[in-house]
């Protein structure tokens, strides 16, 4: 004898419902695909709003950070010129940082300005201090994205050896014999402008992989808006196709209709 409580369930699933089921089914897994999607949108474009200031024109360190500046929140991100001579035996290695999924290090070799400061720069990631090459030496001429000292509080265990925690200008000069910049420079390939020191560039890249910024300005608020609404949307859609199908399953298939309704 079939119990009582299957019957409702044996009517739902019958055969000549499959369609509908289905149709269901299709509607809902589109709906939070869809959403899905324009979300990824949404994401994609406040992280290209946020990275297009790495794009604009560069210019000189000092016209965005002075050598005794606070660090302006309007320097984060930006393009700068940096210019002066490399500092190899003050090479320090930046610990637990990762490229393309593996732990390494970034190679940090300072740049002495004219001013007498220094600026730290992040030349490339290694995956151990003793795979890095060489440090450069004599002039440096290069492109970098300003950043903003990574001060967290993480303490340097070992004051002696060429590892760092994190790069903090607070930890880097009780290594230094100058004054340092409240911040530090990314390395990249772009072509330092002609007639800067009438010299070739030296980024000091080479045999490194590329570091990408850490710390870019957040985007615009409004940026991308109508995606994440469309995103909602589409999820409402798909809720709204749930209960429209259980209120067909409940008052046409199984004649549970509400009291009013009767």
């Amino acid at each position: 004898m079939l119990d009582a409580t299957a019957l409702p369930a044996r009517r739902a699933l019958a055969p000549r419902y499959w369609g509908v089921h289905l149709l269901m089914l299709v509607a809902v897994v589109a709906c939070a695909l869809l959403g899905r999607w324009q979300l990824g949108v949404w994401h994609a474009h406040r992280v290209d709003d946020a990275a297009a200031i790495t794009h604009e024109k560069a210019v000189p360190l000092d016209d965005v950070l002075g050598r005794d500046a606070a660090f302006p929140a309007s320097g984060v991100g930006r393009p700068v010129i940096v210019t002066g001579t490399w500092d190899p035996a003050r090479t320090v290695y930046v610990a637990n940082r990762t490229s393309d999924g593996r732990k390494g290090y970034w190679a940090m070799t300072p740049v002495v300005t004219s001013t007498g400061s220094a600026i730290p720069v992040v030349r490339g990631w290694t995956p151990a201090p003793g795979r890095s090459p060489a440090p450069p030496r004599g002039h440096a001429a290069l492109v970098g994205i300003l950043q903003p000292s990574e001060d967290t509080g993480v303490t340097d265990s070992d004051t002696h050896d060429d590892v760092i925690p994190e790069l903090s200008t607070t930890t880097l000069l009780s290594r230094a014999a100058y004054d340092l910049y409240s911040g530090y420079v990314v390395a990249t390939d772009r072509i330092v402008p002609s007639g800067i020191d009438g010299s070739e560039p030296t980024p000091g890249t080479e045999g490194l992989q590329p570091v990408t910024a850490e710390h870019l300005p957040g985007a615009d608020a409004a940026t991308a808006l109508r995606n994440l609404l469309y995103a909602f949307q589409w999820w409402i859609f798909g809720a709204f196709a749930i209960f429209m199908w259980w209120r067909w399953l409940q008052e046409d298939v199984l004649a549970r209709r509400s009291p009013q309704g009767r």
